[in-house]
């Protein structure tokens, strides 16, 4: 079931998990594969806009509303000063530790402890969730009434089982009430440190996974395929629709005209760790964007413990609009922490963040000026287009391009079209630096911070478009290097979403029914239905091997998957239970649950199909072998979700390193 994992889970960490050791960091989750629009390709008609002059006011809601700047804010704003340049001409500024550690990650925490990632799970509270779901289950039976006596010989162990659990449906009722009651214990209690209301399900999940195959193992085996199929069925049954949907490139001016008043201040954060083979790179990079230079605010964020990267950035010279600022030292050491220091120096109207090896197009910032001066004031992020300038390079680069491609031609702006929460990616996302400083930045714990910024931003009510500008960069041509990447990205995907559902009743509120449900389908199944797949592919494939040995031994394909026939000795099982001996609810729930899997393996093959027709863009060729033979990428996906589900258990703040510049590798397959 690749179409769903193709790019994004599990069991998370104790609530008592302390932050994170080293953690190495350079380039960012996508909201999933990227694309762009072509460079100078003009929007869609209904985002062509009159060129007219704009003029911009810095503005948050709070500020539309004549409220006064929060003290955070404030603060910022006070030190939001230009460095000077030191005796040696170099604008090298060193932040001071706080008592040992980072000042802006204590302050994060204590802030907004309820809904950062620097603990992600308590599995105190998945045992009380267990202990309440066993108990309900118990008290349902009670309550049902007497249960049906056990025919014929049973075991002491059978008739106790039955005495206290026979009544299936009183017992299914009473784990749900149970787990529902734990589950608001555990938000009311932890209210106002970290609420725990989504551990209880967990644990009810597992009574019930427990329970059901002593029942009966057959009718186990058609609830938990039944509940699988029908979470496969609407994963990809809404990837589909933001994929038909999508398609509009962005915001695009085809003309430049300056705002009344003259561009506005840009503040561009480039974070950097071990970073000295391409730091060159993004200096020549940065020094082609058309924007003027006196209204450039640039500021490379270095870890301290990093003196090559900063002797490179040296050595290729600090251009006069560009400061380095070298964070305090502390943990966790990640790309978002970097990105909140910046953020309180921050001395531009807009933000943006660009990653090592990131190639802008020339007008990127100028293009997202104006389309904001266009837009209202809930839009407060644009999400340009990524892409990748090294497609050619190998089989896994040409994967990539097409992944990013579909991503960011066509899915993030179904995603727009739905109205649901955005998963942004880690570079080129513009922001309005005054909103961004309003919700606190990002969270330091979380390793894609981007895509919990894009939710947090339409929990607070914000709108995020796209803009149709494209940022090049380098895919990873090296599976182990690709699969730390993605691992990261993956295990970050679960950690967004164990964090913003600890208030399961509060996130359907905050995000409507709708938005919910989207953002469990575009965030938590990315990462775990990625993982559950590869478990799924293969017992399809035994599936298929001993299908396929009992039909040339001469048994007619629908007997084997229709009919219980004791006259044939056959390796393969039943699928559909068809026959007039079967149960009619277990039939009729069969037949659903086949249709509904052929529904499945064509949506799979759906995919390929859009790989091979949306995952081309222009300038790209050679992808059509690619997109062919997908699913063996989509297995690679699965093993990146795995191990992302065991980092998340045992280090869920580590940020694995991922190498740059090798682009120059010769090209590959």
């Amino acid at each position: 079931m690749s179409g769903v994992g193709s790019d994004a889970g599990g069991a998370a960490p104790p609530s008592d998990s302390t932050p994170p050791t080293g953690s190495p960091y350079s380039q960012s989750a996508p909201a999933a594969p990227a694309d762009g629009g072509a460079s100078g390709q003009p929007a869609r008609a209904s985002d062509q806009r009159e060129a007219t002059p704009v003029t911009f006011t810095p503005f948050t809601k709070a500020a539309a509303a004549g409220e006064a700047p929060s003290a955070a804010s404030a603060a910022a704003a006070a030190t939001a000063t230009p460095t000077p340049a030191g005796p040696d001409g170099e604008r090298i500024r060193r932040l001071p530790t706080v008592d040992g550690g980072d000042p802006l990650v204590k302050e994060y925490a204590q802030r907004f402890l309820a809904t950062c990632a620097m603990r992600t799970f308590s599995w105190l509270w998945l045992l009380l969730g267990l202990a309440a779901a066993i108990g309900g289950g118990l008290a349902g039976n009670h309550l049902q009434g007497p249960v049906q006596p056990l025919v014929g010989e049973r075991g002491p162990v059978s008739i106790l089982l039955n005495d206290h659990l026979g009544n299936s449906l009183g017992v299914i009722v009473g784990m749900t009430v149970g787990a529902f009651l734990c589950s608001t214990l555990g938000v009311i209690i932890n209210w106002r440190r970290v609420p725990t209301g989504q551990e209880p399900w967990f644990g009810y999940l597992i009574a019930i996974l427990i329970y059901l195959p002593f029942y009966d193992p057959l009718i186990a085996l058609g609830v938990v395929g039944g509940v699988l199929t029908l979470v496969y069925f609407a994963a990809i049954a809404f990837r589909l629709l933001a994929l038909v949907v999508g398609g509009n490139l962005g915001l695009r001016s085809e003309e430049l005209p300056e705002p009344v008043g003259g561009w506005p201040l840009y503040t561009v954060l480039v974070p950097l760790y071990k970073e000295r083979n391409v730091a060159k790179n993004i200096l020549v990079n940065l020094g082609k964007l058309d924007y003027p230079r006196d209204r450039l605010d640039v500021k490379f964020l270095l870890e301290a413990d990093d003196p090559e990267t900063l002797q490179a950035i040296k050595e290729a010279g600090i251009p006069p609009w560009a400061e380095v600022v070298i964070v305090p030292a502390g943990q966790p050491k990640t790309k978002p922490r970097a990105c909140n220091h910046g953020l309180v120096s921050a001395r531009g109207d807009f933000l943006v963040i660009f990653d090592a090896e990131d190639r802008p197009e020339i007008d990127q910032l100028k293009q997202a000026v104006l389309a904001f001066g266009k837009l209202g004031i809930d839009v407060v992020c644009l999400q340009a287009q990524l892409a990748y300038h090294n497609h050619r390079q190998n089989m896994l680069t040409r994967w990539f391009a097409l992944e990013y491609n579909v991503w960011f031609r066509r899915y993030l702006s179904g995603l727009v079209a739905l109205g649901v929460p955005i998963p942004l990616g880690g570079t080129s996302n513009h922001f309005r630096t005054a909103v961004l400083r309003e919700i606190g930045g990002w969270d330091p714990f979380n390793v894609t911070e981007d895509c919990d910024l894009g939710v947090r931003l339409y929990m607070q009510g914000y709108q995020t478009k796209t803009l149709n500008s494209t940022t090049w960069e380098e895919a990873n041509s090296r599976v182990g290097n690709w699969l730390r990447q993605r691992s990261r990205w993956l295990k970050g995907y679960m950690i967004t979403h164990l964090v913003w559902a600890r208030r399961p009743w509060l996130l359907v509120w905050k995000l409507n029914p709708w938005g919910a449900l989207g953002f469990i389908l575009s965030v938590y199944c990315v990462s775990s239905l990625a993982a559950l797949n590869l478990l799924l592919w293969a017992i399809t494939g035994v599936y298929i091997t001993l299908l396929a040995i009992d039909y040339s031994h001469g048994i007619p394909l629908w007997d084997l998957l229709s009919t219980r026939d004791e006259s044939h000795e056959r390796l393969s099982w039943q699928m559909v239970f068809h026959g007039r001996y079967e149960d009619a609810h277990l039939s009729l729930l069969s037949q659903v649950f086949f249709v509904a899997s052929v529904c499945l393996l064509f949506g799979n093959l759906a995919f390929i199909l859009i790989n091979a027709l949306a995952g081309r863009r222009p300038g790209q060729r050679g992808l059509w072998l690619a997109a062919l033979i997908s699913p063996l990428y989509w297995v690679l996906i699965s093993l990146a979700a795995w191990k992302g589900l065991w980092q998340l258990i045992f280090k869920p703040h580590y940020w694995e390193k991922t190498v740059h510049g090798l682009d120059h590798e010769p090209p590959k397959g």
